[in-house]
């Protein structure tokens, strides 16, 4: 009998020992690690409660605002819930993943994954991992999986039976895997997930910007998939009462062949508030955000460090005075992490302008090698 109860224990041990393994090659080598990633993970890794404002959406969001900028200027405190082309079907999940960790003052939903206008493009499985691999194993991922999941279940619920020969190429492509690392034994990201590029963007093509406003009313409708994940992600705000949720559309150049984008975006502001919610507009405002076309954009989608700055500014000013966003108690040990990481953005601002300026093109995202490239132009 005490044998027996000796190789139970043997082999409840030998169990323990394998799980953890898989749980750190998973988490740590066996995956697809990138700026989703690290973005994503260092969501998870801010304090309960913390944020003033969360973002969520696809790569406007993280190349357009700037939390440690945001920080310096006003207090307010925001992070960046978003993925490269992240598909509307993603957006309900993320939402409740962001209520399941903080109550922030404002969660501004930024709407480029209902307007690609192809269907495929929302279906997509690197878009819809970009998210579905980068979050816990909880009942929001499993409901997530029920909805959008129809083959492969098990490569969804354990990422390293899809990434497993990525052991081929270690140790040389570990940057984000050691970001992740260093994110999380910090308990923080420094620049919460922000992405740029250093270059000014000049457009070649007419830009329709200061036409927008007159064709406000030219509409083009959804295709059935992203029409039906937008109803779905309005229809649990409403359902949930959600107060603090507002909805938007970041600032882009305008030409003929992304017209039909804005004419989708003014078909999303109708049934934004057929569900009773507020749709900003930026390109319909484009003129109020202060913006250049000539200086502020790396290309026709997405702001440089220039224009990052100054749409951070206008925003968090913005949603300070129409939606009663302001900069919340911090402890001394949060105001010591959140001054690091408004050091760190002066540091980005400062690294991408040199670069900028001896026309050196580049994507900056937040990795452990551009960290350290940062701390010599820290103050």
């Amino acid at each position: 009998m005490k044998g027996k109860i000796l190789r139970i224990v043997k082999l409840l041990c030998l169990a323990l020992v394998v799980c953890l393994t898989v749980g750190i090659l998973q988490e740590f080598v066996l995956c697809h690690a990138d700026h989703n990633r690290q973005r994503l993970k260092g969501f998870f890794e801010e304090d309960a409660q913390s944020l003033d404002v969360v973002f969520l959406g696809a790569s406007e969001v993280y190349s357009d605002f700037a939390p440690g900028c945001a920080y310096r200027e006003n207090g307010v405190t925001s992070y960046l819930f978003a993925t490269q082309s992240d598909s509307i079907l993603n957006y309900k999940s993320q939402l409740k993943n962001i209520l399941n960790k903080q109550k922030p003052d404002l969660i501004v939903i930024e709407l480029n994954g209902a307007l690609y206008g192809d269907e495929s493009e929302a279906t997509k499985e690197a878009n819809l991992r970009n998210y579905a691999d980068n979050i816990p194993l909880d009942g929001i991922k499993l409901e997530w999986m029920a909805q959008n999941v129809t083959e492969n279940h098990m490569e969804y619920l354990f990422p390293i039976m899809k990434y497993h020969t990525l052991w081929r190429d270690f140790p040389n492509d570990m940057k984000y895997q050691k970001t992740v690392f260093e994110d999380k034994l910090r308990g923080y990201g420094y620049l919460k997930g922000i992405l740029n590029e250093t270059t000014v963007f000049q457009n070649t093509q007419r830009s329709m910007n200061s036409m927008l406003q007159q064709s406000k009313d030219s509409k083009r409708p959804l295709t059935g998939i992203e029409e039906k994940g937008l109803r779905d992600l309005l229809q649990f705000c409403k359902d949930e009462n959600l107060t603090n949720v507002v909805f938007a559309r970041f600032p882009h150049i305008v030409v003929k062949r992304t017209f039909s984008r804005f004419e989708r975006s003014n078909t999303v502001a109708d049934i934004v508030k057929e569900y009773g919610f507020d749709y900003l507009n930026f390109e319909l405002n484009y003129d109020k955000t202060g913006l250049d076309e000539t200086k502020d954009f790396y290309n026709l989608d997405h702001l440089n460090v220039y224009g990052q700055k100054k749409f951070t500014t206008y925003l968090t000013d913005y949603l300070m005075k129409n939606y009663g966003v302001t900069a919340g108690e911090l402890t001394d040990s949060q105001k010591d992490e959140w001054k690091t990481c408004a050091d760190y953005y002066d540091a980005y601002y400062r690294y991408s302008d040199s670069l900028i300026k001896k026309g050196t093109q580049k994507e900056l995202s937040e990795d452990c090698e551009l960290i350290q490239t940062l701390q010599a132009y820290l103050p």
